[in-house]
């Protein structure tokens, strides 16, 4: 097995982003090449009983050559690709979870002579007393844990990581664990919104503007609980009435959508760190955001967070989850002697 190069990526729902890495003893890995492939959705609309075979297929297919090359090295893969429609099942890990914890619990097998290991998700309680589930995130927290606080994270202040997406991630971070989370459905509340209702009548040319976004987030961040059905409306009559431009209904709906998730998370997280509700100058109990994701979509939480009395601070995505590819290598195939 050649331990210094390794293969790692993301399988998804909708895509497959696969990396060959060099890993140095005390420099950031190298990134020697890339794949792309289709998603776990595809791969499972095909035929029930070649479904293992096919996600063989397509790996072997995209990273086949560097195999020939390079010779035989191990694989780590997170997402979609280890849920219960995925190549392997890998079983969700309970929250509180340290790094060596998700580590520990990956599901391990073997494929033409090469070692696979699929990252297991978390699940938890959230603050609302609910199921929630994670799966693909965790490989950013364990990257960005281990590029903040090392690799025991000893940390025991209280920082908030949100994963922005299609379902967004509040995770809490404290005492080098993964405390819990909570997914809001804001990305995919958005798109339905967007190209299946009323609110927005040309979402093609719609023209992103900061100052009608910030609108829709002061909007919903004064809004008493429970009222952003009765304050999306506003997004259509703005509209007829001609208080808003049709190029920019979307900036306003996004900043309703971000504001409301922004002033409910907060209040969940605040509420499962002191106990109480968020009131006044309980807010410092949370130490520190990191935002992690798109760089788009993380501005918009940005400034929806600041609107608030929050700063946070901006991550590149592909970069956490690097870190977080490292962290997991470092972990199952410790090499001191690799320069």
């Amino acid at each position: 097995m050649t331990e210094s190069l390794f293969i790692a990526g993301d399988w998804g729902t909708t895509h497959l982003r696969l990396y060959l890495f060099q890993h140095h003893n005390r420099r950031p890995l190298t990134i020697l090449a890339s794949q792309v492939g289709p998603g776990v959705a595809q791969l499972k609309s095909q035929v029930e009983s070649q479904v293992e075979s096919n996600f063989e297929q397509v790996f072997f297919d995209l990273a086949g050559h560097w195999l020939d090359k390079h010779g035989p090295m191990p694989v780590i893969l997170s997402g979609m690709v280890g849920s219960n429609i995925g190549w392997h099942a890998a079983p969700y890990i309970d929250c509180p979870a340290s790094g060596k914890q998700i580590v520990a619990g990956r599901t391990a097998f073997n494929a033409r002579g090469i070692e696979f290991s699929i990252i297991s998700g978390l699940r938890t309680t959230n603050p609302l007393g609910t199921p929630d589930l994670m799966r693909g995130e965790e490989l950013q927290l364990l990257g960005w844990m281990g590029a903040v606080d090392g690799p025991e994270n000893t940390l025991k202040s209280a920082r908030l990581v949100v994963l922005p997406g299609t379902h967004n991630k509040w995770a809490l971070v404290r005492g080098g664990k993964i405390e819990t989370f909570v997914t809001a459905l804001t990305g995919e509340l958005y798109s339905l919104l967007q190209n299946h209702s009323v609110l927005i009548t040309n979402a093609e040319s719609a023209d992103f503007s900061d100052d009608i976004f910030m609108q829709g987030v002061k909007l919903a961040t004064t809004l008493e609980s429970g009222q952003l059905l009765q304050a999306l409306f506003a997004t259509r009559s703005r509209q007829v009435l001609g208080k808003l431009s049709e190029l920019h209904a979307s900036s306003y709906l996004s900043g309703l959508l971000i504001g409301s998730d922004v002033v409910g998370s907060l209040a969940l997280m605040e509420k499962e760190i002191v106990g109480k509700q968020i009131v006044g100058k309980q807010i410092a109990a949370i130490s520190s955001i990191v935002l992690i994701g798109d760089s788009a979509l993380s501005r918009c939480y940005q400034l929806a967070l600041e609107s608030v009395g929050f700063k946070a601070e901006l991550r590149d995505a592909t970069e956490i989850a690097v870190s977080g590819y490292e962290a997991i290598y470092q972990a199952l195939y410790p090499s001191p002697n690799l320069s």
